[in-house]
């Protein structure tokens, strides 16, 4: 371990510290965020210039974007209308409301490559339905969020039917060649695991989340909208159409040869150009806190990247496997430790990091690297124990009024769950050995 490493882990220390105490030491976690993101700017770990990137990152403007478009399409009558529909369609029932929602969820996170823009589309209908009820968002939030995370990408559509190949690119890179992974590796690897997480959401996750929110919302549902004066007719359809034209871009943004948050800003930029929303109320819409909630995670998780700590884990893991021949313990170590860093680092670092680490393991092993890689990726892509997981846990603590001491409660026994099903179904269906 290095001087830096050394700072960049107090640097992580503070951030989650920050999160913990924030609420005792009367502050927000904005505040916190933003404390981070300037001593990170000032520790060396990280250029200036690429700390102040972090707030152009895609996903920081698709977050952005996303955000005015929700807002316009809950400027229209239609969230009020559409919740109260739902709910009676539920029967009154919060439980039989919450499974139409993360059923919905769950397709989403297969059409739309960003668990992000799903959360985003998803988090004031939700809202607004649980307003209707008589229900805190507190109790719901979670479970939308972990559906978002937890399921995106385990279909063979659209991005999920992409992973194969980039994982036998890998493999060829390498020259482990003996071994390819096939389009429904990845789906056997991770279904029952995205089944479990959807009845974990509708059925357990409520009773583990706070019956209000511990810190302020950032996110309100249908009835601040509601109560305004209703729109023109030409500016209520395209509060419509708008909010469904965006959403349809970004279901078929590959197709397209577009990216996200440029869909996602034009659709934020027409809201105000066509009046359906005043420059003020698109202004107000953007949240804030949660932007530098996000942009600190980037900050510290690249000063991690860049320090070798990240490296440092991941070689401790491969010298720790020895000579094992038992499937499951590489797929566990596979899972858990990325698991684990990603709760630190955003993902895409963590699998860069571990994919030669899994292939040159396996290589030495004389092993099949399939079900380690597909674990590797499922563990990056379930994440939710920290705001720097990844870029929807800051959406759902904004939305559910969640500190981070409410996110170790109710994030830690469906992550342990994740973790026993994703590799004891891996393992078994594609054995290493």
């Amino acid at each position: 371990m290095t001087t830096q490493m050394y700072l960049c882990l107090g640097l992580f220390v503070f951030l989650i510290g920050g999160y913990v105490l924030a609420k005792r030491l009367h502050t927000t976690n904005g505040v916190v965020a933003l404390c981070a993101i300037i001593l990170t700017s000032f520790s060396g770990l990280v250029e200036p210039k690429a700390v102040l990137a972090h707030f152009s990152n895609a996903n920081v403007l698709l977050i952005t974007g996303m955000f005015v478009v929700a807002a316009g399409f809950n400027r229209t009558q239609a969230v009020s209308k559409l919740s109260h529909l739902i709910l009676k369609i539920a029967g009154g029932k919060f439980t039989n409301m919450l499974a139409g929602y993360l059923l919905v969820t769950f397709v989403l996170c297969n059409l739309i490559p960003s668990p992000v823009a799903v959360f985003t589309i998803m988090a004031p209908l939700l809202a607004a339905s649980c307003e209707a009820a008589g229900v805190s968002p507190s109790k719901a939030m979670f479970s939308l969020g972990i559906v978002a995370v937890g399921t995106c990408g385990v279909l063979p559509l659209g991005t999920g039917a992409t992973m194969f190949a980039q994982q036998n690119a890998y493999l060829e890179s390498y020259g482990y060649t003996e071994y390819s992974m096939s389009l429904l590796d990845p789906f056997k690897g991770r279904i029952l695991s995205a089944i479990v997480i959807i009845i974990y959401a509708i059925m357990i996750a409520p009773r583990f989340a706070p019956a209000s929110p511990t810190i302020p919302l950032e996110m309100g549902g249908g009835k601040a909208q509601s109560a305004k004066e209703p729109l023109p007719p030409l500016q209520e359809f395209l509060g419509y159409f708008l909010f469904a034209i965006t959403t349809l871009g970004l279901v078929f943004s590959k197709q397209l040869g577009v990216a996200n948050w440029q869909i996602a800003m034009t659709g934020a930029a027409l809201e105000v150009v066509t009046g359906v929303l005043k420059p003020k109320e698109a202004t107000a819409s953007v949240p804030f806190m949660i932007i530098l909630m996000l942009v600190a995670a980037l900050s510290v998780g690249g000063a991690m990247v860049n320090c070798g700590l990240g490296d440092v884990i991941g070689n401790a893991v491969a010298i720790s496997l020895g000579d094992t021949k038992n499937s499951y313990i590489i797929g566990a170590a596979f899972f858990v430790i990325p698991f684990i860093l990603t709760q630190f680092m955003q993902n895409q670092s963590v699998m860069n990091i571990f994919v030669p680490i899994v292939v040159l393991t396996c290589k030495s092993l004389g092993c099949n690297p399939v079900g380690p890689l597909v674990l590797l990726n499922a563990a990056c892509l379930t994440a939710f124990l920290t705001p720097s997981a990844t870029s929807t846990v800051p959406l759902m603590m904004g939305a559910g009024g969640y500190d981070q001491g409410d996110l170790l409660k109710m994030g830690w026994l469906p992550s342990l769950i994740i973790c026993v099903i994703s590799v004891v179904c891996t393992m078994t269906f594609i054995p290493a050995f």
